[in-house]
């Protein structure tokens, strides 16, 4: 379950987003692995969050070159935190 707190000064993306980070730093979703669906984090998160938060969350971590989106397939980590991505 992702724990968010809705009356904090964070967006709830910003939130979500460094969970998703922490995740990925801690290697429970490793480089080249799939992060969970927009539908499953959904659930994850106990509803708590639209989609378009979602997506947000997902287009902060792909503008830190951690994450990319393979249509039809998913958005995969493509580097860990702090490592350069490679290009």
């Amino acid at each position: 379950m992702i724990e968010l707190d809705r009356d904090a000064m964070t967006p709830m993306y910003v939130q979500l987003a460094n969970v998703l980070r922490d995740r990925i730093r801690r290697g429970e979703i490793p480089v080249g692995r799939r992060l969970p669906s927009q539908s499953e984090l959904e659930a994850e998160t106990g509803g708590l969050v639209s989609r378009r938060t979602i997506k947000s969350a997902l287009e902060a971590l792909a503008d830190e070159g951690l994450v990319q989106g393979v249509q039809g397939k998913g958005v995969f980590v493509i580097a860990l935190p702090g490592e350069p991505a490679d290009t």
